[in-house]
């Protein structure tokens, strides 16, 4: 009564029906879309893609014309290696730092890179990388709790972000290809500088061999030997390495061999006691014995048929006293394994012996060729390595220099860039997800109508109003 009374007093119905109950769920639900519309972002998403080049540089483009089959292959690598850059927290903080993200996402400098990344979205395409980059903006900033973006600065930065992603991982691919390729460049110079000083310290002190002794050309046997020594030199060292790899894969052989069983159990064989067997049989003939009986129209109590019985119920107390369990064998036979471990292993020890033999042959042609070397007259040998001293100094110096030019080469191309191509450039979204005002309102409206609702029929049933 207390409670009617204030009701009038404050000019409120005392009664509530149901358009009460659709006014108040209608409020609600525009209160609510309101809320939502005012504090919830919506989201922008912005996408670019990059297609790799056919050729990563000249070199490698002459390289795959001869096999085409490594193209797949190729452009595996690259995209994981692309993935890696984009991915990488160098990026992201060179990314964070140019668009200010720590002040915009109202968080710290090294979070503002962690959420960049969970903004960041990579996919791999046929043949290049797609990054989408997400971004969440305010109708009203001011009542937002983690970021002072508004919408249309959420579409320009997702934008801005993804086309940036793009521009530094270019910017890095440039730079470190760069930076290879002028070290690559320097270190031929350097070496092309040092063998050009051994090249002309060669060809000078041939020069004044030949001046002080009168020396136009070598003597044929002086150069068959020095060839001969370098022959057997490189020929030793061959069999030396042949022979260590040898040794280090059988000590791994004989290890696994240790570890191997060398033999196995192949079956097992299972065998009946025969004493079960003899009785079993004799049960069956006597129960055919006592069918013949019976059949034959002789009772129960007839003497053949009592003494039948008598036997039937001792053999299969003698059954059941028996021993049931079976007789276990095992058959072990040679391992497979172990067959192919030990066979590794005869031939290893084989080959490594094979080894063995060719390296102290070589060895012997080695210190055979050193010894007749050292024969020869002190000026004969000195102007026959000269000599051909200078022939392998001139063919190194032109191979360096066929690399110096191939080096300048992929220093042009990695100024020029050219890893990729982008296919497709981030622009700033039209259309953005959420806020979600409208299913917001929705689900607010239902549940202040149902509350209402269930509140109106409880008072009503206890005769409230």
């Amino acid at each position: 009564m207390l409670a009617s009374t204030r009701t009038r007093r404050l000019g409120l119905p005392t009664r509530l029906y149901w358009w009460h109950i659709l006014v108040l769920s209608l409020l609600g639900a525009v209160l609510t879309g309101l809320v939502v519309y005012l504090t919830r972002p919506g989201t922008y998403r912005a996408t670019t893609s990059l297609l790799l080049s056919q050729y990563s540089s000249p070199l490698s483009a002459m390289l795959r014309a001869d096999q085409p089959t490594s193209r797949t292959e190729a452009d595996s690598a690259e995209q994981e290696r692309l993935w890696a850059i984009i991915s990488s927290r160098r990026v992201r903080q060179n990314l964070a730092g140019r668009h200010n993200l720590a002040d915009a996402l109202r968080v710290d400098e090294q979070y503002a890179v962690e959420m960049l990344g969970h903004m960041t979205q990579i996919e791999q395409l046929g043949g290049g990388i797609s990054i989408t980059v997400s971004c969440r903006g305010y109708h009203v900033p001011r009542l937002a709790i983690w970021s002072n973006l508004d919408m249309e600065g959420a579409r320009k930065l997702c934008a801005d972000l993804a086309n940036d992603y793009v521009a530094e991982l270019e910017k890095y691919l440039t730079e470190s290809s760069l930076e290879q390729a002028v070290a690559n460049r320097q270190f031929i110079e350097n070496s092309t500088t040092e063998l050009g000083k051994q090249l002309a310290d060669s060809e000078k002190r041939l020069e004044k061999l030949r001046t002080s002794h009168r020396l136009l050309q070598p003597d044929d046997k002086a150069l068959q030997l020095v060839d001969r020594t370098r022959a057997a030199e490189q020929a030793y060292a061959t069999s030396s390495a042949e022979a260590a790899e040898l040794a280090s894969a059988l000590s791994k052989a004989h290890a696994q061999l240790k570890r191997v069983e060398p033999l196995h159990v192949s079956g097992v064989t299972e065998q009946r006691n025969p004493v079960i067997g003899q009785l079993e049989g004799k049960l069956a003939e006597l129960r055919t014995d006592m069918a013949t009986q019976l059949s034959a129209g002789k009772t129960a109590e007839h003497r053949d048929v009592a003494q039948i019985q008598a036997a039937i119920v001792s053999i299969e107390q003698q059954l059941h006293q028996a021993e049931q369990e079976t007789r276990k064998e095992q058959s072990k036979s040679s391992n497979p394994a172990y067959d192919g471990v030990a066979s590794r292993v005869l031939e290893l020890e084989s080959s490594l012996a094979g080894a063995r033999a060719r390296q102290a042959k070589d060895r012997a042609l080695l210190n055979e060729a050193r010894s007749a070397l050292d024969e020869l007259p002190p000026v004969a040998r000195e102007y026959a390595t000269l000599t051909r001293q200078q022939e392998v100094h001139s063919e190194l110096m032109a191979s360096l220099t066929e690399a110096h030019a191939v080096a300048m080469i992929q220093e042009q191309h990695a100024r020029a860039g050219g890893k990729f191509t982008v296919l497709d450039t981030a622009t700033p979204p039209a259309l953005r997800s959420g806020p979600p005002t409208l299913l917001s309102a929705g689900i607010a409206f239902c549940i202040v109508f149902i509350a209402l609702s269930l509140l109106m029929v409880n008072r009503r049933a206890f005769g409230m109003f």
